[in-house]
């Protein structure tokens, strides 16, 4: 089945389910999707660096990254998820560059 077939047939389940109306489900700009995707970097680096951290405290490190991600998860502000954004990042960097001068 061709791609173009089955993008049709996909419509046609939405058109179906929705009574016959096309719908866009969490259609997102090209702006919130790259920073959707920054912040999902952000995320991936944060935790593959808490990784790093002493078996004790890795699992407090990784769940305070885990409610910071999710106290700000409702943000729609642009600006404001740049700024958290760049924050995160630094914050990142001091942790990094403590588990290095404490030989993790």
């Amino acid at each position: 089945m061709s791609k173009l077939r089955s993008l049709d047939l996909d419509l046609d389940v939405i058109k179906a389910v929705d009574g016959g109306s096309s719908v866009m489900v969490n259609a997102l700009d090209l702006q919130s999707f790259i920073l959707r995707a920054r912040v999902l970097k952000l995320y991936r680096q944060a935790l593959k660096i808490a990784h790093r951290a002493p078996p004790q405290a890795r699992g407090e490190l990784k769940q305070s990254i885990r409610q910071e991600m999710e106290k700000n998860c409702e943000c729609k502000d642009k600006q404001k998820i740049r700024y958290l954004i760049s924050e995160g990042l630094e914050r990142i960097k001091q942790l990094d560059e403590m588990l290095d001068m404490q030989g993790h």
